[in-house]
């Protein structure tokens, strides 16, 4: 193995580093970790090394000790050495999560606070496959997606596990081989840590049935992982043509289209996109999908969920309008006193009698009927309008119902009223009384432009 692991490893690390880059790598003092760093110090790639030590101050001076086995270790080497001495047990208690939850956690932030101070390419992690095997029967027995039984990749983002593929006998091996001392971490054989239960005792009994189980996992992980980038390809090609964007953070999606899709397809293509719009810092998960699979098929015309702080989700007839930040509602009132033009925000308002630059951007009304000032404003609860050919006005509540208008473009429709009376809905093709089919004498025309509303009205008209 002395003669294999070098070069299987450097032919890993040329995938994706090259000579002189700048890595971190996370060094417990443990035999995994030890052995990727002395493989890295014989790399011909020559790569720029900073080793990060987190001391999870769990053995009291043990950890002391493993602290101070790397630092010796990197004075000798001359690589740059960085610790970081943090009470996992206290942190575990006040955050209410597992010591191996809290110790990711902590542990990463380190790592990446690291990287971005020495500004290196990755951090590289020394997992392996007998790692790889544990986290797989981890997730399984939590239940998990494809996804998520895929495990650990090799490169993930910032991430970099070169030694993936390679087994803890292997390791071992090349260790005692090459003379490497190493520091044993009791808390590995503690049965009260999730991973250490499974790798001493069920593990142990599946090897019984299957003494090859590790490749035999393995390979699987690897299967799931081909089908997950198929899967993943095939979600990529659909996405772009079901979700359109409004604006950043706006998004409507034709309900019927997404219906349209098997359930799994539909479900994949909400997950991958909330999960990019969201980041890192938040979660979304399948039970977040159910949610919105549950909102469509309801039999309600409208309908809203916040998926987070950030995400909400409403339901509008044959619509869906996701907001991925969260912000006040947009509310304008513009008095219009005269001709010219107003603008208000994302809101740009023409009123002209004459002199039009393009005629088409128009909606013209009989100014004898009406007179300035005209006021613009949002649907408020209660308000009215004189339909042509009606003798009472009707609730403009009314009026979106029948033109099957979703709650959640409403209040951001433009209302025209001049006199206190409402005569024009922007968005909306409705039969005004003061409403004229083209330019004439006496007439007023009206052009009403706002990026992000247009779109909106657009993608619900389509």
């Amino acid at each position: 193995m002395r003669r294999n692991l070098l070069p299987s490893l450097n032919s890993e690390l040329g995938k994706y580093l090259k000579k002189k880059d700048k890595i971190v790598i996370g060094v417990s003092g443990g035999g995994d970790s030890m052995a990727l760093l002395h493989l890295l110090i014989r790399s011909p790639l020559n790569l720029s090394i900073s080793v990060c030590h987190f001391n999870h101050c769990l053995r009291g001076a043990e950890s002391d000790k493993d602290e101070k086995f790397v630092e010796d270790l990197c004075n000798k080497k001359k690589i740059p050495f960085y610790v970081k001495k943090f009470d996992i047990s206290k942190a575990s208690a006040y955050l209410k999560k597992g010591v191996e939850e809290t110790s990711r956690l902590f542990r990463r932030k380190f790592l990446k606070k690291i990287q971005e101070e020495t500004k290196s390419k990755k951090i590289l992690l020394a997992h392996h496959s007998n790692d790889q095997v544990e986290t797989f029967f981890m997730r399984l027995l939590r239940g998990s997606s494809l996804k998520g039984l895929q495990s650990m990749k090799i490169d993930e983002g910032l991430y970099l596990r070169p030694l993936l593929h390679v087994s803890k006998s292997e390791i071992t091996e090349f260790l005692v081989s090459e003379n490497i001392q190493w520091v044993e971490d009791e808390t590995n054989t503690w049965d009260r840590y999730t991973r250490n239960d499974i790798r001493k005792n069920l593990i142990p009994i599946l090897e019984k049935f299957n003494p090859n189980l590790n490749s035999t996992i393995s390979n699987t992980i690897k299967l799931i992982g081909k089908q997950n980038s198929y899967i993943e390809s095939h979600i990529e090609t659909i996405e772009p043509s079901l979700i359109k964007e409004v604006s950043e953070h706006e998004f409507v999606i034709l309900i019927d289209s997404l219906l349209a899709l098997s359930e799994f397809e539909a479900e994949e293509v909400l997950f991958k996109f909330l999960s990019k719009k969201i980041g890192p810092r938040g979660f979304i998960g399948y039970k977040n999908i159910n949610s919105i699979i549950k909102l469509i098929n309801s039999y309600s015309a409208s309908g809203e969920l916040f998926l987070t702080g950030n995400i909400k989700v409403e339901k509008g007839y044959n619509f869906l309008f996701i907001k991925t930040k969260i912000s006040a509602d947009t509310n304008f009132n513009l008095n219009i006193s005269s001709e010219g033009k107003w603008e208000n925000e994302d809101l740009e308002i023409k009123v002209q009698k004459d002199n039009f630059e393009n005629r088409n951007e128009y909606i013209f009304f009989d100014l004898s009927k009406m007179k300035f000032p005209i006021n613009v404003r949002n649907f408020q609860d209660g308000d009215r309008m004189k339909l042509k050919g009606m003798k009472s006005s009707k609730k403009l509540q009314d009026i979106f119902i029948d033109n099957k208008i979703p709650r959640f473009i409403r209040a951001r429709l433009p209302i025209f009223e001049s006199e206190g009376g409402i005569f024009h809905i922007h968005g909306i093709n409705v039969n005004s009384p003061l409403r004229l089919k083209k330019h004439q004498e006496n007439s007023i025309g009206i052009s009403v432009k706002s990026e992000n509303l247009d779109k909106l009205i657009r993608n619900i008209n389509c």
